[in-house]
C-alpha cells in the first residue's frame, strides 16, 4: 500500500509542469532569436564567405568554451566544482561523444547561415524534431506517432521548395552550398538529443562546452590549410581577425553572439528538464519568424518567395506537429493519473473490507 501510494504522488505531481520551468524555457528561445543577426553582422578580413563563416565557427566554440561552465557554477549556487562533478559523472566516452554530435549541428548551422538565406536555414533547422523521432525509431526503437510521420513527409515537400529557389538563384552556387549544409543541423540535432535519451542519466552541459574544443580546432584545421589568397592583407589568419572599419560593429556581434548562444542554451537546457519536449521544440519555433525579421531589420536581406512560402509551410506544419504532441502527451498523462487513482481508490476498498469483522 505504501509503495502504491508513493507512486501515485510521484505521478500526480510529475505530471505538472512548474511555470518556472515554462518561463525558463521561452526566455532561452528568445534569448536565442537575435543570434542570426548578429551572424550576419559579423565580418572578418577575408575575401572568402566560406572561410569567413570557419572564423565564427572559432569565435563562438571559444564562447562556449568559456562562458558555459560559467554559468553553469552560477546556477549551481556559485560552486566551483559542481561543473567538475559534472564532467566526472558524465564520463570521458560520452562527454567526446556529445561533444562531437552537437559539433556537427553547430558548424553546419554556422556555414549554412552564412552562405545563403537565413529564412531558409531556420526553416530546415525547425525539423530536427521529426530527425530526432527518426533517430530514436531506428536506434532506440520507440514507436513514432502517424502524425509525426505525416509532418515528416509534408516537410519534404517545403524544403524541396526552398531547394527550388537555390537552384533557380542565377547560378549563385553560394544558396545551394548553404541549403544543402543546412540539411545537416538536423540530422546532427537529431543525432544529438537521442543520444542524450538514450543517456537520461546524464547532463550534457559539459559536452555542451567541450564542443568549443573540437569546434575550434576544426576551424584552425580549415583556416590554415586553405589556399592563402593574394589579396588578403593577413595571409591565412585574416578569416580570424575582425573588420575594423565598421565602428566597432563586428566585434561587438560576435562578443555578444558568444554570450547570448551560450546564455540561451543554458536556458534551455534548464527548463527543457521539466518542460516536455514537443512544447521546448513549439517555444523554439518563434526564432523563425523573429530572427527573419532581425535580419530584414539590420541588413535588408528579403528572401525570394519560395523562401517564404516554404518558411511558412514549416512553421505552420511543425506547430501543429508540436501542439499534437503535447495535447497527447497531456492525455496520456491524465489517463495514468485516473489509473492510479482507481488503484488507489480499490486498496482502500480492500483495506476496508479486511478490517471488517
Amino acid at each position: 500500500q505504501i509503495r502504491v501510494t508513493c507512486r501515485s504522488a510521484s505521478v500526480i505531481m510529475g505530471g505538472a509542469v512548474p511555470l518556472r520551468a515554462r518561463l525558463t524555457a521561452i526566455f532561452g528561445a528568445l534569448v536565442l532569436a537575435p543570434d542570426t543577426m548578429l551572424l550576419r553582422l559579423s565580418a572578418f578580413e577575408s575575401s572568402s564567405e566560406w572561410l569567413g563563416s570557419w572564423g565564427i565557427v572559432f569565435y563562438r566554440a571559444w564562447g562556449r568554451l568559456v562562458f558555459i561552465p560559467l554559468m553553469y557554477i552560477l546556477a549551481n549556487g556559485g560552486r566551483p566544482g559542481a561543473y567538475l562533478d559534472a564532467v566526472r559523472a558524465l564520463g570521458a566516452k560520452r562527454l567526446w561523444r556529445g561533444a562531437a554530435l552537437y559539433m556537427v549541428q553547430n558548424v553546419a548551422f554556422i556555414v549554412a547561415a552564412s552562405m545563403t538565406y537565413i529564412a531558409s536555414v531556420l526553416s530546415i533547422v525547425a525539423t530536427g524534431p521529426l530527425c530526432s523521432a527518426l533517430f530514436s525509431r531506428l536506434l532506440l526503437e520507440e514507436r513514432v506517432p502517424t502524425h509525426t510521420w505525416l509532418a515528416s513527409l509534408a516537410c519534404v515537400g517545403w524544403v524541396l521548395l526552398i531547394f527550388a529557389d537555390a537552384l533557380d538563384s542565377g547560378g549563385e552556387t553560394r544558396h545551394v552550398v548553404g541549403t544543402s549544409v543546412a540539411l545537416l543541423v538536423p540530422v546532427g540535432t537529431g543525432a544529438y538529443w537521442t543520444f542524450c535519451k538514450a543517456n537520461p542519466d546524464a547532463d550534457m552541459v559539459p559536452a555542451l562546452s567541450t564542443s568549443g574544443l573540437l569546434g575550434q580546432a576544426l576551424a584552425l584545421a580549415v583556416v590554415f590549410t586553405a589556399d592563402e589568397r593574394s589579396g588578403d592583407a593577413h595571409g591565412r589568419a585574416a578569416p580570424l581577425v575582425p573588420v575594423t572599419d565598421d565602428g566597432g560593429v563586428a566585434v561587438t556581434a560576435l562578443v555578444f553572439q558568444c554570450v547570448l548562444v551560450a546564455a540561451a542554451f543554458m536556458f534551455l537546457t534548464i527548463g527543457a528538464k521539466d518542460v516536455p519536449s514537443a512544447e521546448v521544440s513549439l517555444y523554439l519555433l518563434m526564432e523563425l519568424p523573429l530572427a527573419t525579421l532581425l535580419v530584414w531589420w539590420a541588413t535588408g536581406e528579403t528572401p525570394p518567395w519560395q523562401v517564404f512560402v516554404g518558411a511558412a509551410g514549416l512553421l505552420c506544419t511543425m506547430g501543429v506537429e508540436s501542439w499534437i504532441g503535447i495535447t497527447e502527451s497531456r492525455r496520456e498523462s491524465a489517463a495514468e493519473k485516473a489509473a492510479v487513482v482507481d488503484e488507489i481508490h480499490a486498496v482502500v476498498d480492500e483495506s476496508r473490507g479486511s478490517e471488517q469483522p
